[in-house]
């Protein structure tokens, strides 16, 4: 079952009620309100995208897929006509891996019943022997401890041909050739490792271990209600806050509620949610000749910071009905 299902099925419990002294749960019209603003970003962010680029992206098409086809389960308003031209251009566009091989499973994690074998063998092909793939793109340009680097990177790729049916084998046999790699995680120095851990122990893993993980996301959570993308880093950020939100779901946990809060809070009126790339980006920006750099960074970090933050938001939403596979 993939990872968007799993949630779906037991997303209800997020609505229990709540402890004494607990934050009471942002309603439905609240989250439903900010989710619709964040679309609204994302559309447009991802028109732009289109208009100016010539790839997926791992933050664009993948994102904005992923986010409505959730949205859609949901009950929201979507544009069909939109979501078809995106996805028509996202298929001619997925074989262009130069960014990095991470796109072909973001896609299949934003499109799990949409057969991809194309994506599929690219995916398998990336597979290093020592299990590992190379990381690319977002992975490699950021903070992070270089072990986490490639873990996190290679997670996302199991996670992605585990998330459908028909990648069933092909799952089996890349999950055989990194089980050694992954037996030699160390400690997490980011949010966003643990939260990748958490759904990979929630795909592959035991109750305890989900658990133990989930503890682990739930102790880092700032006292405002969000989290930050370092595990030291005293500011709360949407991408942490959102990847947080997303991997700690279905639960009823109060910390769900805080960080439902957070975000819906620090939203902007455009619908999307800023980010300060520099506390995540390895790359210094900072010169005058590199203002483009700049700009266009910022850009990308606030599209992946609403992305995550929706799909985080959406999960406390019931699902009204299935999503039919795409022909």
């Amino acid at each position: 079952m993939n990872l968007s299902c799993t949630a779906a099925l037991l997303v209800a419990t997020a609505f229990t009620v709540c402890r004494a002294g607990d934050t009471p749960p942002p309603t439905e019209a609240e989250l439903r309100s900010a989710i619709t603003k964040s679309l609204g970003y994302l559309s447009k962010g991802n028109d732009t995208w289109m208009e100016e680029k010539n790839c997926n992206g791992c933050h664009h098409l993948p994102q904005v897929l992923w986010n409505y086809r959730e949205a859609r389960m949901r009950g929201f308003a979507i544009d069909e006509k939109k979501f078809d031209e995106w996805l028509k251009w996202s298929d001619e566009k997925g074989k262009d891996i130069k960014a990095g091989r991470e796109m072909t499973a973001f896609m299949k994690l934003a499109l799990p019943d949409n057969p991809a074998p194309e994506l599929t063998k690219i995916i398998k092909e990336g597979q290093l022997p020592d299990g590992s793939w190379k990381a690319a793109g977002q992975f490699l340009g950021q903070r992070r401890a270089a072990p986490e680097v490639t873990s996190n990177s290679s997670r996302i790729f199991l996670l992605a041909l585990a998330a459908s049916d028909s990648d069933k084998q092909a799952s089996e046999e890349v999950m055989t050739k990194a089980a050694a790699l992954l037996a030699k995680d160390g400690k997490a120095t980011s949010v966003e490792t643990l939260a990748y851990r958490t759904l990979f122990a929630r795909r592959f893993g035991k109750p305890e271990e989900v658990a133990a993980i989930s503890a682990e996301v739930i102790a880092l959570q700032h006292t405002d209600g969000g989290w930050g993308w370092q595990i030291k880093e005293p500011a709360s950020d949407s991408i942490a806050t959102g990847l947080a939100l997303y991997a700690l779901q279905p639960s009823a946990d109060p910390a769900i509620a805080r960080a439902q809060h957070w975000l819906i809070k620090n939203q902007k009126e455009d619908g999307g949610w800023p980010v300060d790339y520099s506390k995540i980006s390895s790359t210094d920006r900072s010169k005058p000749e590199k203002a483009k750099s700049l700009k266009d960074a910022t850009m990308i970090y606030s599209y992946w910071g609403t992305a995550w933050s929706t799909l985080g938001l959406l999960q406390g939403v019931p699902v009204k009905q299935t999503q039919a596979a795409i022909p």
